[in-house]
C-alpha cells in the first residue's frame, strides 16, 4: 500500500499566517468568557494522536496544541505518533478509542477527505467514526514552472501544454498526495494533458524540477520562494483563497477562472464518534483560544499554516464538502490506491 506524505509541507517559513492570526486573535479575545469545563473534565491526562511521524506539520501542530492545552486545562496533554498508510494507521487507533475526551487527534485534508476517495477500502468511515472538534487552518500552494517553459503566465502555460499533449510532466511527493491531486484537478479543469511523475519526497521532486527533468509542480510557497527570487523557478498561480503577501503579483487560480483550489490542504482536531457535545464544545473553545495566542501563531507561521476558526458543526459540514469535492477529482482522474 502506498503512503501519502506530508513532506511537501514539512519545512516552510511564511508570514501570511500572522495576518490571519491578527483578525483571529481579536475575535478570540473579544469572546465574553472562556467556556467552563463540563463536569470534572479533564480529570487525567489527554492523548493527542498524530497520524504522521515526528518532524512534519501534523506532528508540529499536535505538539503546539498539546503544550497550549496543558497550560489551559491544568492536566498533562501528550502526543502519540502513530504514522503509516497516509494517516490511516493513526486514524484507526483514534476511531477505536473511547469517546470520552481523553483521546483526540489531528486530522488533515488527505486523511479525512482524499483518502476516502483514493483507497478502495479503509478500516474506518471518515464521516461516521469521528467527531469533528475544531478547525486549525490551511496551508497554501503555488504552481511553479521551470524557466525553460516558454510561458510567462497561466494563460500561456495552458495554451503551451495543449499544443504539445503529454510532452509536459508535473511532479509530486507521492501518488495521491495534495500536489498530485492538484495536478490532476488542473488537468480536469483546463482540459490539458500532462504526465504525473511521483517522487519519494518533495525534495527529490524539487531537484528534478530545478534540473528541468519535469516542468511544473505545486509546492508550499516557502519551499520555492528562494528559487522564485533567484529566477530558477517561475511562479504562475497561487492555490489559495487570496493572493500571498510574499507573492503579491501572482494571481490565484480562482482569479484566473479555475475553481476548486482555494482550500489546498488543511488541518483540524477530531475525536472518536460519540464524544459528548459539552466536551466537544469545550475543546473547540480551547483550540480557538490556543491558536490565537501570539507565540503559537508565530510557530504556526513557521509551518505555513493560515489559522482559521470553525465551530464543530461547521467543521463537520466542511469535511463533508471536501469529501464530495475530492471524490469527484479522484473519480475523474482515476488516481485510486489499492
Amino acid at each position: 500500500m502506498k503512503n501519502f506524505s506530508d513532506d511537501a509541507i514539512r519545512i516552510p517559513l511564511h508570514r501570511l499566517a500572522l495576518l490571519a492570526v491578527a483578525t483571529f486573535a481579536t475575535f478570540a479575545l473579544s469572546a465574553a468568557a472562556a467556556q467552563q469545563a463540563p463536569g470534572r473534565y479533564p480529570e487525567r491526562q489527554v492523548r493527542i494522536i498524530a497520524p504522521f511521524a515526528p518532524g512534519g506539520t501534523v506532528d508540529t501542530l499536535a505538539r503546539e496544541l498539546a503544550a497550549a492545552l496543558t497550560k489551559s486545562l491544568g492536566k498533562s496533554v501528550f502526543v502519540e505518533n502513530r504514522p503509516g498508510a497516509g494517516g490511516n494507521v493513526g486514524l484507526s487507533v483514534l476511531a477505536q478509542a473511547q469517546p470520552d475526551g481523553y483521546t483526540i487527534g489531528i486530522g488533515a485534508a488527505n486523511m479525512l477527505a482524499t483518502n476516502r476517495a483514493l483507497y478502495k477500502s479503509l478500516p474506518f468511515d471518515t464521516l461516521k467514526d469521528f467527531t469533528p472538534v475544531g478547525f486549525i487552518g490551511r496551508v497554501p500552494f503555488v504552481l511553479v514552472v521551470h524557466p525553460d517553459v516558454k510561458a510567462k503566465n497561466f494563460k500561456e502555460l495552458i495554451a503551451l501544454i495543449k499544443s504539445a499533449s503529454n510532452k509536459y510532466s508535473f511532479g509530486s511527493s507521492g501518488q495521491g498526495n495534495t500536489a498530485h491531486l492538484f495536478g490532476e484537478m488542473l488537468k480536469i479543469r483546463t482540459g490539458i494533458k500532462m504526465v504525473h511523475v511521483p517522487y519519494k519526497s518533495s525534495g527529490l521532486a524539487l531537484q528534478d524540477l530545478l534540473a528541468g527533468r519535469i516542468q511544473l509542480q505545486f509546492f508550499t510557497p516557502v519551499i520555492v520562494l528562494p528559487h522564485i527570487k533567484q529566477g530558477s523557478l517561475r511562479a504562475i498561480a497561487v492555490a489559495s483563497a487570496e493572493r500571498l503577501p510574499t507573492l503579491p503579483e501572482v494571481p490565484t487560480l480562482a482569479e484566473l477562472g479555475v475553481k476548486g483550489f482555494d482550500t489546498p490542504t488543511w488541518f483540524g482536531v477530531i475525536a472518536p464518534a460519540g464524544m459528548p457535545a459539552p466536551i466537544v464544545s469545550f475543546l473547540n473553545d480551547q483550540i480557538r483560544r490556543a491558536i490565537a495566542q501570539p507565540d503559537v501563531a508565530r510557530r504556526l507561521a513557521q509551518e505555513d499554516v493560515q489559522p482559521d476558526y470553525m465551530s464543530s458543526v461547521r467543521f463537520d459540514a466542511f469535511i463533508r464538502e471536501e469529501v464530495a469535492h475530492w471524490k469527484q477529482v479522484v473519480d475523474e482522474s482515476g488516481a485510486a490506491i489499492d
